[in-house]
């Protein structure tokens, strides 16, 4: 029997029907997610318009209320005065402050330090000093300092500081004074006293500043010329009263300043008060080198019996070679026997009133030489040392030579510990002695100083707040 075989064919009429109803299905479902998204969007629009208004708000609330107070800063990095700035030469950092005030453009800074050491000292004659002092860095102070920018490149600054000893808490300036040689007028800031404005082309001061001589001793030695220095020994001229000072921008390295301070600190209305202190500083920056001169000259009251100008003039150069800094300096001056005996003397003094020309010693000059270097053993400790001669060109019996050797440790960013040893040798008439940044108020009679050998240990430590 034979099988036959049906072919089955679909209708293509159904079949078009059933693609017709899976594309129009299909398209729905489409339509459904384009709606939810465009739902979406409109919703974030709402929230992006909403958020715009609350911060156009916001704004307009702050700019209509009061201005806010000054906020208390810790530990800013201020703009301190470069006296106590922390290290030497090229190595110069601010050290941080414990507290400043900042507002709109302008700042104010409560600052100061409390420098004490144990001083140990023996003169060949026999005789020892034992006793704590103050200021062997920096002398103890408290002092107050402002800035404000005017805009424009051009602003205004000003430096109110006051000396003590932190030994018995004391002015640094006492009325009557009975130590020969410190001031005896009971000032209340007897440091410095000035306002100045600052300007694209330089600055302006004017008031009680501390002389050039004495703002550039970071860069003198490594004891930052103060204890353990030769040239501190010597005697330096440190601030004037009445002082008129321009310091220029530095240009390609160069900057100077001049300086003229009104002397005349009578009563009388006659020339003899009309007098002066000039001061001038050049100084050349390099790199690690740095070079410059630094000197002063005040003229004599009219009809002085030694009419000889006192001048100091001081040349000199430092090179930081990467782990610490070799220095050189040369002095030439003749105010050098007046009646600070501790540190050779000041004619010149830190008032001055007048210069009465009339001690002898003006006719006397001295050349001091230098040589110092110190090493950064760690990031925190500094060693170091120098030699220097006080040559007096008339008799060589006034004459002495002095060396130091020292360690500074910056334990914190504001305390650094400290030790020397330190010694002055004295020709036969000579009576020079070692001295801080503050004179000795505890020191040997000019006996145990006089063609004496003076040997010293000191101990202690800087607080910088």
């Amino acid at each position: 029997m034979t099988r036959s075989t049906v072919t089955f064919r679909r209708n293509p009429i159904a079949a078009a029907l059933v693609v017709a109803g899976l594309l129009a299905s299909a398209g729905a479902a489409r339509a459904d997610q384009l709606a939810d998204l465009q739902a979406a969007l409109e919703k974030l629009q709402a929230q992006v318009a909403e958020l715009q208004a609350q911060r156009a708000a916001d704004a307009q609330k702050a700019a209509a209320a009061p201005a806010a107070a000054p906020a208390l800063v810790v530990n800013p990095p201020p703009a301190i005065p470069a006296a106590t700035d922390l290290g030497t030469a090229s190595a110069l950092v601010p050290v941080p402050r414990l507290l400043q005030l900042k507002a709109a453009g302008g700042s104010f800074m409560l600052y100061g330090d409390i420098d004490e050491y144990l001083n140990h000292m023996r003169s060949t004659s026999g005789a020892k000093v034992n006793a704590l002092q103050d200021g062997a860095i920096l002398r103890s102070r408290l002092g107050f300092a402002g800035s404000k920018d005017f805009g424009a490149g051009y602003g205004g600054a000003f430096t109110l500081e006051t000396g003590l000893n932190a030994t018995n808490g004391t002015q640094a300036d006492q009325p009557n004074a009975n130590t020969t040689g410190l001031t005896s007028s009971g000032r209340l800031f007897d440091r410095q006293a000035w306002a100045g404005v600052t300007s694209p082309y330089g600055e302006l001061r004017v008031g009680r500043q501390n002389t050039e001589i004495f703002f550039g001793g970071n860069y003198i030695d490594y004891t930052e010329r103060t204890l353990g220095s030769v040239v501190n020994s010597f005697g330096v001229p440190s601030r004037y009263d009445g002082d008129i000072s321009y310091v220029s921008p530095r240009l390609a390295g160069a900057q100077v300043a001049a300086h003229y301070a009104l002397g005349g600190g009578g009563t009388q209305s006659t020339s003899a008060y009309n007098q002066g202190v000039w001061q001038l500083r050049a100084d050349y920056v390099a790199g690690p080198f740095r070079v410059a001169y630094m000197g002063l000259q005040a003229r004599p009251a009219a009809g002085a019996a030694h009419p000889n100008s006192v001048y100091y003039h001081n040349v000199y150069a430092n090179w930081d070679y990467g782990q610490g800094t070799v220095y050189a300096v040369y002095i030439h001056s003749n105010n050098g026997g007046g009646a600070l005996n501790n540190t050779g003397g000041n004619e010149v003094g830190n008032l001055p009133s007048v210069l009465p020309g009339t001690n002898a010693t003006v006719g006397t000059a001295y050349d001091i030489y230098q040589v110092s270097a110190d090493y950064r053993l760690t990031s925190t400790l500094r060693l170091g040392g120098l030699y220097g001669k006080i040559k007096d060109t008339q008799a060589s019996s006034g004459s002495a030579t002095g060396w130091s050797v020292g360690g500074y440790w910056q334990a914190f960013s504001n305390l650094t510990l400290y030790s020397l040893l330190d010694s002055i040798d004295n020709g036969s008439t000579a009576a020079f002695g070692l001295a801080g940044s503050a004179g000795l108020t505890k020191n040997f009679s000019g006996a145990n100083l006089t063609g004496q050998r003076i040997t010293g240990v000191q101990v202690g430590g800087l607080f910088r707040f």
